[in-house]
């Protein structure tokens, strides 16, 4: 039974990150700042999108002084979280050789990553995340070694 089952090795990790903070250009918010980072996160909403400047003929000019935050506190982008695995076995070929076998899967369960939602309140967007990152899907690699 050793023969098949035995000598393998397995390694695991596991990767988090909160995402990053979301940043904004100067709009005209016309509530609490809290406000805006409460309700349910989805994909069609990810912060609360009311009292918003939404007519664009109102909003701030290049000339006008910021008045709106560049960063919200805890309004933050999609995180990274992602289980990585590896598996591993040696196979003795002859005396002084050995056959090493290896597969490696990336973003085992095939998480995606969401980009930024839009912040522009002009758009019939805003609020939505569109895309995702250029972060790995799933990913699986074979090895094979000869040890002599």
């Amino acid at each position: 039974m050793s023969q098949i089952f035995g000598g393998f090795q397995i390694g695991l990790t596991y990767e988090w990150q909160p995402g990053p903070l979301i940043d904004w250009g100067n709009r005209f918010y016309y509530g609490q700042l809290e406000e805006i980072n409460t309700g349910v996160r989805t994909l069609s909403h990810w912060f609360n999108t009311a009292n918003f400047e939404t007519d664009a003929r109102k909003a701030p000019a290049g000339f006008h002084r910021r008045a709106f935050p560049t960063r919200i506190d805890g309004l933050r982008r999609d995180m990274t979280s992602q289980w990585n695995a590896n598996l591993q076995r040696e196979f003795k070929v002859k005396e002084g050789w050995a056959l090493q076998l290896r597969l490696d899967a990336l973003n085992l369960q095939n998480r995606s990553q969401f980009s930024a939602p839009n912040t522009d309140p002009f758009s019939t967007y805003f609020g939505v995340v569109e895309s995702q990152t250029a972060a790995t899907n799933r990913f699986l690699q074979i090895q094979m070694r000869i040890r002599f």
